[in-house]
């Protein structure tokens, strides 16, 4: 299967959200951004908007067995998604939509959507997945809701992250391990 072949199965499988720049950001290697010992600085989710971005993408995919997305550094891989491969329109969409979700937690609790209990973040967003559903099914496609956006770049981010490839999916690209193989069961071509 070519690589063409592959974004097309991922896209259908996420429900046809995956815009270009998401596409060419993967494609292109982003990563989290956070390299040695340099502490991650965000270049556009500044001003408390990447501890929204960390809260909202935890929520999706939340430490159990595994790691979380916040573990994984999905809101870095975010900004740099935002920084390097979104173009200004669809940062603007994005940062409307976490203006959307703020507003949103200032109506159910006057405080930030971080400082809300746990159940009223998880009803905000059922109610804007709801509300994604919905836009879905009457036909409105021309833009992506903002839960879809962040939705499939925090499964982007995280499934492609060393965390969320090794123990999550637990892929393990050399194989398994077997140290003491007997030669009569390879044969030559081992040698």
């Amino acid at each position: 299967m070519d690589r063409r072949t592959a974004i097309h199965r991922i896209g259908i499988l996420m429900g046809g959200t995956l815009s270009a720049s998401t596409i060419a950001g993967v494609l292109g290697g982003c990563t989290s951004g956070t390299t040695g010992d340099m502490p991650f600085k965000a270049r556009t989710l500044t001003r408390g908007r990447d501890e929204l971005v960390a809260t909202l993408s935890e929520l999706i995919i939340p430490e159990t067995d595994t790691p979380g997305a916040r573990a994984a550094g999905v809101h870095e891989f975010i900004d740099n998604m935002l920084t390097d491969w979104y173009d200004e329109s669809e940062v603007d969409e994005f940062l409307a939509g976490l203006t959307d979700v703020e507003r949103r937690a200032q109506e159910r609790g006057e405080q930030p959507f971080t400082d809300l209990d746990m159940g009223i973040q998880v009803e905000i967003l059922t109610q804007m997945e709801a509300e994604a559903e919905a836009r879905s099914e009457n036909g409105d496609t021309e833009t992506p809701p903002f839960f879809r956006t962040i939705k499939s770049l925090t499964l982007f981010g995280y499934y492609t992250s060393e965390v969320g490839a090794t123990q999550e999916l637990r892929v393990n690209p050399m194989g398994v391990y077997r140290a003491d193989i007997p030669f009569d069961e390879i044969g030559r071509a081992w040698a």
